[in-house]
């Protein structure tokens, strides 16, 4: 991942030498910085021919710091040296250095100038064999690193604090669903009571309207009887 990032990097600065640039702590940089870090990070693997050294360069800013680490992946005895170098007109003087190891690093800094430095893998020792090293570098600056986690803390705690809301908004809509629910089933059970209460009450009121209209038709059918005379006597003679 860290290789097409830089590959996509070198075809941006070639592309846009002036216009592409990194914002880092407020700040807008020309450097590389891969990883959004006050600082670079650099790791690959490198062929070191056989007797020979294979240098490459760093930008580092006075203030700076410089922690290095690599291993001899293949290749002859599976040693290398590691040298770190600063250029002084036509001469490079040794700041720090390792021996002839298998894997090894070292950390040096601050720097007191600004400037690119050297740094070299030597493979002088073996005459007959190339060999493959993998090397990682960081450099930073102490109080911009420092800055940096302060920043990232803050962040972190921002994003805690909203996703501790975002929470405590689910749990309350949450609740306000099941209270909707609950809702909506009291009124069904409602409507289906008032329904039930209302086809029963209709049934009830139209029996007993059919019971006081027969009472009533009853009633009258023998009060009338009650109250029926004839003029004639059975032998058809007339009432005194």
């Amino acid at each position: 991942m860290t290789k097409i990032v830089l590959f996509l990097n070198v075809i941006f600065s070639i592309l846009w030498p002036e216009g592409w640039a990194e914002v880092v702590l407020g700040t807008e940089t020309d450097e590389f910085d891969f990883d959004g870090l006050p600082g670079a990070q650099h790791e690959f693997k490198i062929e070191v021919g056989a007797g020979k050294e294979e240098c490459f360069y760093q930008k580092i800013v006075a203030g700076g710091k410089l922690h290095i680490s690599f291993e001899v992946l293949r290749g002859g005895d599976g040693n290398a040296a590691l040298f770190l170098l600063k250029e002084e007109g036509t001469e490079f003087d040794i700041l720090q250095k390792t021996d002839h190891i298998a894997r090894g690093g070292f950390q040096y800094g601050p720097f007191e100038q600004t400037g690119p430095y050297a740094i070299c893998l030597d493979n002088t020792m073996s005459r007959m064999a190339s060999k493959l090293v993998y090397v990682f570098l960081v450099t930073y600056v102490e109080e911009e690193w420092s800055k940096y986690r302060q920043e990232i803390e803050e962040v972190e705690l921002t994003v805690s604090n909203f996703t501790v809301s975002i929470q405590n908004v689910h749990e309350s809509v949450k609740d306000a669903l099941v209270h909707q629910a609950q809702s909506r089933m009291h009124v069904i059970k409602d409507w289906y009571l008032i329904t039930g209460n209302n086809s029963y009450i209709q049934t009830w009121s139209i029996c007993q309207c059919v019971v006081v209209i027969m009472c009533s038709g009853i009633q009258v059918f023998f009060v009338r009887r009650l109250f029926r005379g004839t003029n004639v006597t059975p032998t058809a003679k007339p009432r005194a």
